[in-house]
């Protein structure tokens, strides 16, 4: 049977495999043996090696850092599709309409975590190869799905990974944006350390993970401050002032799509403590997603400005502390984006987490060959893109994003209501099926 049609019969087991890998909580937790993030962790990846395996596909299980599932090629070279498994924080107190990991399917679409970003377009992935296998289909290159486990912690799962395995000659990443992406802007995850601030100013405690937008920040205040400039933000306590702010989520690289609930924080507390430096510092330099104020706004042709998120933000024994993430152009380095904020910054910066840039060039064989596939299948001509987020492609010598973010599709990865598309899960699963195919001749 021919393999697209094979993608059509198994649809609704694709949905309902998707649903099942939703609903494991793969947020990092703690390290427990073989489950270097966490219980949810080590148990989808079990789950999904063990459907492959059931299939009659060749897997390998990495410690839980990460795992494979291979269909033979008849030659050496290999064709990875690299995405992950582990999910960014999700509350329902966020405003989810549907619990995050229900899977529940509503509208035409499945709501939860992690069904953009990126179980949804690896298990279509995985079902184009479970349809290439039915079909009889024999690959020149063997075809080799790499699940990871901690792509928004820090990539230490593929680090582990591919410390012993070798890396595939092309790969893509559906972890993006369609057509492609084939310009990744450098990160620079840091913290900040602006030292001693006023006694007080009890505790001001905003975001989760530096790549996030901070969608709520809760400001501790001591009842001797005059909060009247900012009444309308505060709540009287037994024994303190709460002043909260409300942002709204979204992905640390498109901070322009969110609104950061530590501006208007940080904005009040500035009119309350005027003379506090840490303070009067991030009121006003940080406050701006451009990095203007700052003195850090880089910006180049290929690939755009920089763009700058305060994602965490920590009182620590008197001392504030704030997580940042940037995203600096492609032909800016890591080092240079440092000494940069050296240079701009009277503060303690260590880095946490930077990445290259990456650049594949527009008229690569693995470049041309995704966009004719896209192309083919959505009609017109397109270019590839160039995006502040950070794929897996970075990871590997010869890789681009592929998908699964069509043109025009609301943008809800990182977001409360993340959801997929039935319909757009069907048409992705085609196109990587045409794309796998092509690419593992």
């Amino acid at each position: 049977m021919d393999s697209k049609q094979i993608v059509l019969n198994n649809f609704d087991e694709m949905v309902a495999t998707l649903q099942k890998v939703i609903t494991f909580d793969t947020v990092k937790s703690a390290a427990l043996p073989c489950a270097p993030f966490g219980k949810g962790n080590r148990e989808c990846l079990s789950f999904v090696l063990d459907l492959a395996k059931s299939w009659g596909l060749d897997t390998y299980d990495d410690q839980g850092y990460a795992g494979h599932i291979d269909l033979k090629g008849s030659g050496d070279e290999v064709l990875g599709i690299l995405g992950h498994l582990d999910v960014v924080p999700a509350k329902e107190s966020d405003g989810w309409a549907y619990p995050p990991f229900a899977a529940q399917i509503a509208d035409g679409k499945l709501f939860g975590r992690g069904t953009m970003d990126d179980k949804g377009p690896m298990i279509a992935c995985l079902y184009a190869v479970k349809a290439l296998k039915e079909s009889g289909f024999v690959p020149s290159k063997t075809i080799r799905l790499i699940f990871g486990c901690d792509e928004e912690s820090g990539m230490e799962c593929v680090n582990h990974y591919f410390s012993t395995m070798p890396k595939p000659q092309i790969s893509f990443s559906p972890d993006g944006d369609f057509p492609v992406i084939n310009r990744e802007k450098g990160i620079f995850q840091f913290e900040v350390n602006l030292g001693k601030i006023d006694s007080a100013i009890l505790d001001v405690y905003a975001g989760e993970r530096t790549n996030v937008v901070a969608g709520k920040c809760v400001t501790k205040l001591a009842k001797t401050v005059d909060v009247s400039a900012v009444a309308n933000l505060v709540e009287e306590k037994e024994d303190c002032y709460l002043l909260t702010t409300l942002g709204k989520n979204a992905h640390g690289s498109t901070p322009q799509e969110g609104v950061n609930a530590t501006w208007q924080a940080f904005e009040a507390l500035h009119k309350l403590f005027p003379s506090d430096k840490a303070i009067a510092f991030v009121a006003n330099k940080m406050l701006d997603y451009t990095g203007a104020s700052w003195g850090i706004d880089l910006h180049d042709e290929p690939s755009g400005d920089l763009t700058c998120n305060i994602g965490i933000v920590r009182v620590e024994e008197g001392c504030l502390k704030i997580g940042v993430d940037i995203r600096f152009p492609v032909t800016y380095t890591c080092h240079q984006m440092h000494e940069l904020l050296k240079k701009q910054t009277p503060f303690a910066v260590a880095p946490d987490h930077i990445s290259e840039p990456l650049f594949v060039p527009a008229d690569s064989f693995l470049v041309e060959t995704l966009l004719s596939v896209y192309d083919d299948a959505m009609g017109g001509k397109s270019q590839p893109l160039a995006i502040g987020g950070g794929t897996y492609s970075r990871c590997l010598p010869n890789c681009v994003a592929f998908g699964p973010l069509f043109p025009g599709e609301e943008q809800t990865i990182h977001m409360p209501n993340e959801a997929i598309s039935l319909q757009n899960l069907q048409k992705m699963a085609l196109i990587y099926l045409d794309a796998i195919q092509r690419l593992s001749k």
